[in-house]
This record gives C-alpha cells, structure tokens and sequence, in this order.
C-alpha cells in the first residue's frame, strides 16, 4: 500500500503518480481501466473506500464502487444514476468543478446546498467517515465527472496527499477523455506526459496553459534547427516534464509574492536535480530526453547557471531549446511574484541573453520564428503588446 506522504516525500509522489498513470494508460478494457483509477487513487491515502462518476447527459454514471470493507456486488450490478444536481456531493464537485473535502459527512455545516445520502451505509452496514471528492476536469473538455475517496486509514486527508490526488485526477481524466474519444494507446501515454507535468504544479491555475506554451515553442525552435520530425515530437512532449521536480517545493516559496530569499532561491534551485532523479532510468527516447531538460534547462551558455554550471555545448540542445522558451514564457506571462512584461521587453532581454544566457544559434532560431511563437503566447495565455 502507498504510506502516506510528508514534504520530504514529494519524490516518491512523482514515482507513485508516474507508475499509476502507466498503469491505467496500458489498460485496454473500459471497465478495468474506471476500476484502475479508482483503486490507484485509493492508495493515495490508503482509503477503505470510493467511486468515480462520469457526467452522461444530465446525469451522474457511477462507473465503479470500492469498498475494501463490506460486499458491494450488489450495488455494483445496479448501475446507479443520479440527476446531475448540486444537491449531492458527486453532483455538487460535477457541476461547480470544486473540490469537497467533508470530515463528517453526518454533520454537514448549515447552509451548504448539498446533502449526503446514507442509504447505502444503512442497507450495507458501512458508515461513512470521512469522503474527499475531486472533479475530473480535463483542459478542453471541462469536468467531466467526480472522484470520491473515502474514510482514509488515518482518519484525515493530509494536504499533499490531496494535492496528489487532485493531479492524478488531472491525469485520469486526461486518459478518461483519450480512450472516450480517441481510443488510442499511444495518444493516452503522450497525455499522461503532459498530465504529469501538470501534477507537479497542480496549485496554478495556469501550469496547463503554461505547458502548452513550452511544447509549442520548442517544437518550432526545433524545426527551424533541423531536427526531424519524430525528434520534433519528441521534444514537444518532453518539456512538459521540464519543471517535474517543483513537486517538491513548497508552494509558499513557487507562488511567493516578491523576491526570494537566499534560503528559499537555493530550495528553488534543486528542482531540477530532483526532476531528473524522477525521470532517471528509463529506456524510453521521451523520458530520456525529459531528463536531460529537467535537469539543464537552468544552465546558461556562460557557464553561470544551474544545477552543474556547465557552458555551451556541454549542455544539451533540447535543454537549450526549453531555456529560451521557458524564459519568454516567464517574462510576458504574469506570475504570483510579477507582473507580466511587455512583449518588445522581453524579446529586448532574450537578444541581450544571446552567447550570455542562451545559445547564440538558438535565439537565432527563436527570432527567426517569432511571429509563430508570440501567436502561442496570445492564443494560450495573455500579454502585453
């Protein structure tokens, strides 16, 4: 069983969303694959019990119940449905998209528009304890259904453990939507990536779009350098991965309002190495490759960055590449700690950077395809012209 997890354990949260999201993607059958989520995201928090729900219409499908406690085959076999409503828990999280996190669903505060209905605790002899009830909201689709955990084994829902949770039904979703309409195995893995380097920032509201904007850009940068088209695809769902090993920084620091502190920069600055040490060891031509942009992505062509301080060649070209990307992203887009920057600034400082920060041949490469990559800046986010 997954031991719940404390700060210090946000690399072994990677591993565990990494291994499950495998899991679920390789799964062809439907109904294994609904049971797959649902029991992976009952070890989060070793949780005796949960369903997941899927929006069909105006109504909630209960696609799965697990209850490691009491016998459900009956309830099971009766294909519960209920109308998609804010006046139950799963409807409420389904039609407002916000997370419940209920720790005595008997005892619900006064004035709340939802209501828990005990009837299966009375016709099974369970009762429930406590219910964590998450949407499953994909990017382009919106949420499309409502993940419940329940009665965890230490009788609480422990802030990381929930923010795990959160990203892998980011992933689950992803997968739900891919097998739904795509029904393609190889479609589903590349998501997950993606997915997975959501769930390393799953407090930003804006880490998807952020995303997108980083595979985009490389991807043009990597065309206009020659690179083939397989290695094109390649680094467009590698640097998705790019900031992975954030999952371990605490997010007063990634979402701090002002300047860091020489404590916090120097925690900031082992993301990368601990993105890398997640990423590490597979055979895969992707992941090989998110690696080495997990981890260089912050050295400079003067030798002057980090992890490693190397200079020039030594760093590897798609991490070269993300450097560019992800710096321009940073300067036109706002962030906690900044206002977003005009749009001539920023590319004023990324020609500066050229044979300082950046590799001369890459930002040649960037101004050469600007118009393409500013047009990703205004369809995926806002700036300032």
């Amino acid at each position: 069983m997954f031991e719940l997890m404390s700060g210090q354990d946000a690399k072994a949260a990677l591993k565990f969303l990494f291994n499950a999201a495998l899991d679920i993607e390789v799964e062809t059958d439907h109904q294994k694959f609904i049971d797959k989520v649902l029991y992976h995201a009952r070890l989060i928090f070793n949780a005796s019990a949960g369903s997941i729900s899927l929006i069909d219409g105006e109504h909630l499908q209960f696609m799965t119940l697990q209850n490691d406690e009491i016998d459900i085959t009956q309830l099971i076999g009766s294909h519960r449905r209920i109308p998609l409503r804010k006046d139950s828990i799963a409807g409420y999280v389904a039609v407002t998209g916000k997370m419940l996190h209920i720790s005595d669903p008997y005892n619900l505060p006064e004035g709340v528009p939802y209501r828990f209905n005990s009837a299966v605790d009375k016709k099974t002899g369970f009762r429930t304890e406590a219910i964590l009830a998450v949407p499953l909201r994909h990017p382009s689709e919106g949420v499309i259904g409502t993940l419940e955990i329940l009665n965890p084994r230490e009788k609480i829902f422990h802030e990381l453990n929930i923010g795990i949770a959160k990203g892998f039904s980011s992933i689950a979703a992803a997968n739900i939507v891919s097998k739904r309409l795509q029904g393609s195995l190889k479609n589903a893995y590349l998501e997950t990536l993606a997915r997975l380097g959501l769930a390393a920032e799953y407090k930003d509201e804006d880490t998807f779009q952020h995303i997108q904007r980083i595979r985009h850009s490389s991807k043009i940068i990597a065309r206009h350098l020659g690179f083939s088209e397989e290695e094109q695809e390649n680094i467009f769902h590698a640097s998705a991965m790019h900031d992975v090993g954030k999952v371990s920084i605490p997010d007063g620091i990634l979402n701090k309002k002002g300047k860091l502190d020489a404590e916090e920069w120097k925690i900031i600055q082992t993301h990368p190495e601990k993105g890398a040490s997640i990423l590490g060891g597979s055979d895969t031509e992707i992941l090989q490759m998110s690696e080495q942009i997990a981890r260089y992505h912050h050295e400079k062509w003067n030798g002057k960055g980090y992890p490693e301080g190397l200079r020039e060649e030594q760093i590897p070209l798609v991490a070269r590449i993300v450097a560019v990307t992800d710096v321009f992203d940073a300067l036109v887009q706002e962030r906690p700690y900044k206002k977003a920057w005009p749009l001539q600034d920023a590319l004023d400082l990324i020609q500066r950077e050229r044979g300082e920060h950046f590799d001369p041949n890459v930002v040649d490469a960037f101004f050469a395809c600007q118009k393409e990559i500013v047009n990703i800046q205004r369809e995926n986010g806002t700036i300032v012209e």
